[in-house]
């Protein structure tokens, strides 16, 4: 991977992704983060726009940014299939 591509991923590290189902809005959150050892922590975040906190969330590490960027991307394509879309 080119140098750009992955100072520009580290730059921009959240990603939240909203639909509607049966009248309330939900979202699905992917944060991205660089960690002290050199690892990639990909961190989900899920629930109802109405609560306070997160209905459900999950851990996951890599090694490369090949990686972290490959499952980003599969979790992007998975939930625009569920209806998910990027609000910018």
């Amino acid at each position: 991977m080119d140098q750009m591509r992955s100072k520009s991923y580290l730059t921009s590290n959240i990603i939240t992704l909203y639909r509607e189902v049966n009248g309330k809005v939900r979202y699905y959150k992917i944060k991205t983060y660089l960690t002290l050892f050199g690892e990639y922590l990909l961190i989900r975040e899920w629930g109802g726009i109405d609560n306070k906190k997160a209905t459900g969330q999950k851990q996951s590490y890599f090694a490369t940014l090949d990686e972290i960027v490959s499952t980003v991307e599969q979790i992007n394509l998975i939930k625009s299939k569920k209806g998910y879309r990027n609000i910018a």
